[in-house]
């Protein structure tokens, strides 16, 4: 009977210890550009901004200069934004805060202000050329960043940290082209080896730290069986991080305890009933 409880025991330990860390990576399992590459891209999904199809409501918290020193004039800004990606099709609704009730939509090469917009609705809405920008608006956050780091034809090298439980990527970025206009030379990229996420980016331009995204390990959740990073701070530095003059926090919003992220809109029970198609909508 013991022998049986033992291995019982031991068959569990195996099967929850192989579930527990099969995100586990480190730089044993990194020994090649291209498997870098691949993991960059992988880890950088933990971010809800770089989701394909998503709904999500973040608490937005941008200031630039001496205004972030001011918490009156930080709260005053604050705002909560509902984010729907659903294809090439984006829509952000400001709930709360200074642009409350405006939404902008994205379609195509197309996109539409609306001056007055609700859960499910788009009101009063005009159409514009959609200049391309990869920067969320009103943000230090450039998506582009993300991307930068993981290009095929930069160099890239994994290394240990004194930290056994992160490791580090540094990305060297090629500049080759005249019309590069990239800032950025070098990426220092820092990773939680159990669960293979990022959780510090650093951006620098001819050796001085000009941007640091950070993402916060405690809170990082599961949804769906994916890691997501739930609180992100980013800030646009000059030379240290504690030297900003841009910071951007956001954290994603809860309602009941649960968080409002949905891998499929139609498990957001805001949008119960609710054709997805029509959520973009500007008739």
């Amino acid at each position: 009977m013991i022998k049986r409880h033992f291995w019982i025991l031991a068959t569990l330990l195996i099967v929850f210890g192989f579930q527990n860390n099969a995100n586990a990576v480190s730089c044993k399992d990194l020994n090649t550009k291209d498997k870098m590459n691949k993991f960059m891209n992988k880890s950088n999904q933990s971010s809800p901004l770089l989701q394909k199809n998503i709904s999500v409501t973040l608490i937005l918290d941008a200031c630039e200069g001496k205004q972030c020193k001011s918490k009156s004039k930080r709260a005053a800004q604050k705002e909560t934004l509902r984010i729907l990606k659903l294809d090439n099709k984006r829509r952000i609704y400001a709930e709360k805060g200074p642009n409350s009730p405006r939404c902008v939509i994205q379609r195509g090469g197309r996109r539409f202000v609306c001056s007055s917009c609700g859960v499910v609705s788009n009101e009063n809405c005009r159409s514009f050329p959609s200049d391309g920008s990869s920067v969320f608006p009103g943000t230090n956050i450039d998506t582009a960043d993300f991307t930068l780091t993981a290009g095929k034809e930069n160099d890239m090298s994994c290394s240990k940290l004194k930290n056994p439980k992160f490791f580090k990527i540094e990305t060297l970025i090629k500049n080759d082209s005249a019309e590069n206009e990239q800032r950025y030379d070098k990426v220092l990229s820092y990773y939680d080896k159990e669960k293979g996420v990022p959780i510090m980016m650093n951006f620098f331009a001819e050796k001085v730290l000009r941007k640091v995204y950070r993402f916060f390990p405690k809170y990082y959740v599961k949804v769906d069986g994916q890691w997501f990073s739930t609180v992100m701070r980013v800030r646009t530095t000059l030379g240290k991080e504690k030297k900003f003059i841009f910071e951007t926090l956001t954290h994603v919003d809860k309602k009941n305890g649960k968080l409002k992220l949905y891998l499929d809109l139609s498990d957001d029970p805001e949008f119960k009933n609710v054709p997805p198609e029509s959520l973009f909508s500007t008739d």
